[in-house]
C-alpha cells in the first residue's frame, strides 16, 4: 500500500473517531470587524458638538482628514428612506460626491456598501444632532494606511432638522456631510468644509475633494 493511500485511510479513521487535525486553511483567516464605540460603530455628529469621532478635529483646513476608505473606488449604495423628499435629498448628495470624480457611487437594490436613510433622533427634544453615520471596518486590513471599510449607514434626523428649520438645501448639505463619513472622511477644522462638525450652509468644497483624492490615491 503506498504512502498516499495509507495517509488517506488514517485521515478517514481519525475523522470517524471524532479526531481533528490542524490543517492550514484560508478559511481560518477570517476578517474580523471591530465592535466598539470608536471603531465599528462610529457616530458622526453634524450639529451641536465640536468633537469628531475620535476627539477634536485635526489636520489642515485645506485637506479633510480620513481614517478609513473603501477597498475600491466603485462603491454601491441604496436609499432606504420611503420619503420621496428625502430620496431627493440623498440623491443630490450622491451626485455631488460623484461629481468629484474620485469615487463612483452606484445605486443598487440589493445588498449595498452604504445605506442612506432617515430617522428621528431617539433623544427627541434633548438632541441637537442632525445627522449620524455608523461605519464598520476591518480591524486587520488597511490600504494607504487607512482602515478598509466593510459597511456604513448614514441618517438625517428629520425631527432635529425640522426643529432647527433646516431648508431642503441645508438638509442636503447634512446628507453630503454624512455621506462623507460613509466614504471614510473625518471632521475638518475649517468652516468652509462640508465636513466641518456643524453642517448647515456648507457643501462639498475643495478641501473635501482634496481629502477624498488623498484617501483614494
Amino acid at each position: 500500500m503506498n504512502n498516499r493511500l495509507m495517509g488517506s485511510l488514517l485521515t478517514f479513521v481519525a475523522v470517524a473517531a471524532g479526531l481533528s487535525f490542524a490543517v492550514p486553511s484560508h478559511a481560518s483567516a477570517k476578517i474580523v470587524t471591530d465592535v466598539d464605540k470608536t471603531a465599528v460603530v462610529k457616530t458622526a455628529t453634524s450639529f451641536g458638538t465640536a468633537k469628531s469621532d475620535d476627539g477634536a478635529a485635526t489636520g489642515s483646513a485645506s485637506l479633510t482628514p480620513a481614517a478609513k476608505r473603501w477597498q475600491a473606488t466603485t462603491i454601491s449604495y441604496k436609499i432606504a428612506s420611503g420619503s420621496s423628499y428625502y430620496k431627493s435629498v440623498w440623491s443630490s448628495a450622491v451626485k455631488t460626491w460623484n461629481r468629484t470624480g474620485v469615487v463612483r457611487l452606484v445605486k443598487t437594490s440589493g445588498k449595498a456598501d452604504i445605506t442612506l436613510s432617515t430617522s428621528n433622533s431617539p433623544m427627541g427634544k434633548n438632541d441637537s444632532t442632525v445627522g449620524i453615520t455608523y461605519s464598520s471596518y476591518y480591524n486587520n486590513k488597511t490600504l494607504n494606511s487607512l482602515a478598509v471599510m466593510a459597511n456604513a449607514k448614514s441618517y438625517v434626523y428629520k425631527n432635529v432638522a425640522n426643529r432647527y428649520h433646516y431648508s431642503k438645501k441645508e438638509r442636503t448639505n447634512v446628507a453630503e456631510h454624512e455621506l462623507g463619513h460613509a466614504l471614510g472622511l473625518e471632521h475638518n477644522v475649517g468652516k468652509g468644509s462640508v465636513m466641518y462638525y456643524a453642517t448647515r450652509d456648507q457643501s462639498v468644497s475643495k478641501p473635501d475633494v482634496n481629502g477624498l483624492a488623498h484617501s483614494y490615491r
